[in-house]
C-alpha cells in the first residue's frame, strides 16, 4: 500500500488503514456468503437480520447518493446523509444509537459478529476516534474504494444535517454487486474463508488483501 496516496492526515496510521481494509473486505465477503458467524437459534436469527439492514443500508446509502450526484437532486441529500451516519454507527456496533425499526430489539452487533467469525476484535472499524473521522458514501460501480479530504464546505453542511462534527475524509467504501461465484471470479469457499480470516488449510490469514479481486477492498 503506497500511504502517499492518502490523505496528509492518515499517511501515519498504514496500519490502521490495512486492518480497514481487511476487515471491510471480509464483513463484505460474510454479507455475500450464505455462511453464518452463529449456529444457536438466538444469536442466528438476530445476524441474519444484522445482515439484512446490512444490505439494505448500504443500497439505500448508494442510491440516495448517485441521485445527489449523477441528477443534482438535492431532496435525497437528507437520505443520503442520513443513511451515511447510520451505516457508521452500525459498523461501530452502536445499534441503540440508530433509529431504524429493522434493528428493533436487535442487540447482537456487527463488531460481535466479526469476532465471532475471525477471533479478532475490528479494531480499525470499530474504533470511533477513528471512524468518527469519516463521512461514508457507498459506490457499486467498483472493487475499490477511496478517501479524500471532506471540504470546508462539506464538513459544515454535514455537521449542519446530521450533527456530524468530527468529520474530516470523505471514505468511499466499495460495496459491488457479488458476482457470479465462480472459479474466475471468487468462489463461496474463498468468501467463507477469508470471512473467517482464515486461507484454504485452515490457518490463519495476515495478508491484509481479499484472496480474489472480486472482493472489494477500501480504505486505499
Amino acid at each position: 500500500m503506497n500511504v502517499n496516496q492518502l490523505p496528509e492526515g492518515l499517511q501515519g496510521e498504514p496500519q490502521r488503514i490495512r486492518d480497514g481494509v481487511k476487515q471491510w473486505s471480509q464483513i463484505v465477503a460474510w454479507s455475500w456468503s450464505e455462511t453464518s458467524a452463529f449456529s444457536d437459534t438466538a444469536n442466528l436469527e438476530q445476524e441474519k437480520k444484522l445482515k439484512a439492514f446490512f444490505i439494505k443500508i448500504l443500497q439505500d446509502q448508494a442510491r440516495y447518493s448517485y441521485a445527489v450526484n449523477s441528477y443534482g437532486d438535492e431532496s435525497k441529500k437528507p437520505d443520503a446523509y442520513t443513511a451515511s451516519l447510520k451505516i457508521k454507527k452500525f459498523v461501530m456496533g452502536k445499534n441503540s444509537e440508530i433509529d431504524d425499526s429493522d434493528l428493533e430489539n436487535v442487540t447482537l452487533t456487527l463488531p460481535k459478529v466479526y469476532e465471532k467469525l475471525t477471533g479478532q476484535e475490528p479494531n480499525s472499524l470499530s474504533y470511533e476516534p477513528f471512524m468518527k473521522m469519516f463521512h461514508v458514501e457507498i459506490v457499486t460501480d467498483r472493487f475499490s474504494g477511496s478517501i479524500r479530504d471532506a471540504s470546508e464546505a462539506e464538513k459544515a453542511e454535514i455537521k449542519d444535517r446530521i450533527g456530524d462534527e468530527d468529520v474530516q475524509y470523505i471514505i468511499y467504501l466499495a460495496y459491488p454487486p457479488c458476482p457470479v461465484l465462480s472459479p474466475a471470479t471468487v468462489t463461496e469457499t474463498q468468501l467463507e474463508n477469508w470471512m473467517k480470516n482464515q486461507n484454504e488449510y485452515g490457518e490463519e490469514v495476515t495478508d491484509y488483501l481479499p484472496p480474489s479481486a472480486y472482493i472489494p477492498v477500501s480504505f486505499s
